[in-house]
């Protein structure tokens, strides 16, 4: 089972995406994403700030969904799982990162903070926070077949 773990931005965008798109911790096989493209995914979080006038404040929501060695999944699997998870938040845009730089894979999964359907900023907290959590622990199992 995954241990997730989140946190609101506040921080700048380019730092939160050199981060996670350090080459040293993962490649560009491992990089994927949800309702805009993986290779312009800041600019278009940007975009879509700017449209709605909505640059300050939380910036982005970091999770960090982490499997265990002994889950034995794959880079690729692991990294299927953070995009399945990622179909979570409907309306917002989200890249999802895998690292494998740890004895355990790990993806970084960065969402905006402004839907790109309304401009409204309605990510995760308090209650709808556990649930996030609790539907990216799960992912793990339902992505496994049964006889795995």
């Amino acid at each position: 089972m995954a241990i997730v773990k989140s946190k609101a931005g506040k921080g700048s965008l380019s730092d939160v995406f050199n981060y996670v798109l350090d080459k040293e911790k993962t490649d560009d096989t491992l990089i994927s994403s949800k309702d805009c493209m993986a290779e312009t995914a800041q600019k278009e979080f940007e975009l879509t700030k700017h449209r709605f006038g909505k640059t300050d404040g939380r910036t982005y929501f970091h999770i960090v969904q982490s499997f265990s060695p002994e889950d034995d999944i794959t880079p690729y699997e692991a990294n299927n799982i953070g995009l399945e998870f990622a179909e979570f938040f409907e309306g917002y845009q989200v890249l999802v990162v895998t690292h494998t730089n740890r004895e355990h894979l790990h993806n970084h999964i960065i969402v905006n903070s402004v839907s790109f359907e309304d401009g409204g900023k309605k990510l995760p907290g308090g209650k709808r926070e556990n649930k996030v959590k609790k539907v990216g622990r799960e992912g793990n199992r339902k992505n496994r077949s049964p006889e795995e």
